[in-house]
């Protein structure tokens, strides 16, 4: 029994439906239940003649949707005075469910997706044009619609996705083990020991399953970094890790250039599963601090767009890092992160299943296995990325005067870092040179000793240690 005083509004609820009815059959191709060329291994059914690109929430299903007609009387929640149908969580789900629209939030992509059957629109606005659907069919029913989008939202919260797991699991392991051949796709230089980069390699793939897999507590223990010449594919490479071309796209960003200041770049990276940082040595000229930090974090707290707050995600994306010039690290210290890898050669049209690689990798992790390094293996990568290093003047003159052979430094004079620099040679060393002295210093000899409000370290010098004199006789300690 409708109550008085609603004919009108029910009038113009009867008109909107049925100029509805008219626009979505015209809106609709003319063969109205597209047939269905595949279904992706994250489960989106795509359409013949319908593109879906990179994490396109709104997307072609089979069948024509149409606004249902609903009596306010079934709607969960019902009006408590008046005519107007409240906006609850309960009403949304409710209107939703029979319009059989779909709402859940991929974990994966850090945002929620509304899939609308027989709705064709552009992937360039998709989520505003499937959000103002969603308003529109409110409005509808009069509900009002300020607070609609974020009941949207918590309502596909509960039947959040994870694209990445749902594809790894899909297929049970056969138990053959294609991990040699997943390392066989990248040949690396003559001296770079292969056991090593088999080690990486595992490891590295291993966390990214953990990336995905883990519900919390997630944290990369280091960034695969490809170092070889240009062209030679190491970019293709990352691309071969998710043969499904619509996975991937939704998946894996690749040629990404990382800028921990830019929350839009970091948003962009952390909105995917497997991420290449391209040129990472232009990335180095950013804040190298925020940088390392931010690769090997445990969850990222950003403001999305239009968003009244900060949102924290758990932190679900691994790195892998190309770069051409040989000599790209920068710092001294902090290079763990780095797993770098020298290639010579890579084949990235290996045709490895890699479903079945990242399955038997989730049987590893699923058993207890970890994906940080060894020390052994940490101090073989130690020394190998000694070998990356950018050429630096004043590492060269200090390490031509250190006389690293002497194992018992108690009878060594004490310097500071500018005394040092002095002694070989650098007349009036300047504060980053300083700064990279004291670096060395830690390296080499750890912490220093305080003594007068000074830092100083005991060093070995080797006697005359420069061909040429230096323009400034060399100072010694004043500290002992």
């Amino acid at each position: 029994m409708r109550r008085k005083g609603v004919a009108g509004s029910n009038l113009l609820r009867e008109i909107w439906l049925n100029i509805g009815d008219h626009v979505m059959q015209n809106f609709q191709s003319t063969d109205s239940t597209p047939e269905v060329r595949y279904k992706n291994a994250a489960g989106i059914r795509i359409a013949r003649g319908n593109s879906v690109s990179d994490g396109s929430p709104l997307t072609v299903v089979p069948g024509a949707w149409n606004p249902k007609k609903i009596d306010d009387n079934t709607f969960p929640d019902r009006p408590r005075h008046g005519s107007t149908i409240p906006a609850t969580i309960a009403n949304v789900r409710f209107m939703l469910e029979q319009n059989s629209v779909s709402a859940r939030y991929n974990l994966i992509k850090k945002r929620s997706e509304i899939r609308i059957p027989g709705l064709v629109g552009t992937v360039d606005n998709a989520d505003a044009v499937a959000r103002a659907h969603i308003e529109s069919l409110a409005s509808s029913y009069g509900m009002p619609t300020s607070l609609v989008g974020s009941f949207t939202e918590a309502v596909a919260d509960e039947k959040s996705y994870n694209p990445v797991l749902d594809w790894i699991d899909s297929a049970e392991w056969d138990g053959t083990d294609r991990l040699p051949s997943f390392y066989a796709t990248i040949a690396v230089n003559d001296g770079y020991p292969n056991e090593l980069k088999c080690a990486l390699m595992h490891k590295w793939a291993l966390s990214a399953v953990a990336a995905a897999a883990m519900p919390s507590g997630f944290m990369a223990r280091g960034v695969l970094t490809l170092q070889g010449n240009q062209g030679i594919g190491k970019t293709s490479w990352v691309r071969s890790l998710v043969p499904d071309p619509v996975l991937r796209a939704s998946v894996v960003k690749v040629d990404h250039h990382l800028d921990p200041s830019n929350k839009d770049s970091l948003i962009s990276a952390v909105s995917h599963w497997l991420v290449e940082v391209g040129e990472l040595d232009s990335s180095f000229k950013r804040d190298m601090a925020r940088l390392k930090g931010f690769i090997t974090a445990d969850h990222d707290k950003v403001r999305r767009p239009y968003a009244k707050a900060d949102s924290e995600y758990q932190r679900r994306t691994v790195f892998v890092a190309t770069v051409n010039a040989s000599d790209f690290l920068v710092d001294d210290t902090g290079n763990s992160r780095f797993w770098t890898i020298a290639v010579k050669a890579i084949n990235y049209e290996h045709g490895i299943d890699m479903q079945q690689v990242f399955a038997q990798l989730a049987v590893e992790y699923r058993a207890g296995a970890i994906w940080h390094l060894s020390n052994d293996e940490d101090k073989r990568l130690e020394a190998i990325n000694s070998q990356h290093r950018v050429t630096s003047t004043v590492r060269d003159r200090l390490l031509a005067i250190i006389d690293q052979e002497v194992s018992d430094r108690h009878k060594c004079e004490k310097y500071t870092p500018t005394n040092l620099l002095i002694a070989a040679g650098l007349q009036y060393p300047t504060n980053t040179q300083v700064r990279e002295c004291a670096a060395l210093l830690r390296e080499l000899y750890g912490n220093h000793v305080r003594i007068n409000g000074n830092n100083v370290w005991r060093v070995p010098i080797i006697k005359e240690p420069l061909e040429e004199k230096p323009s400034r006789p060399p100072v010694k300690g004043n500290f002992d």
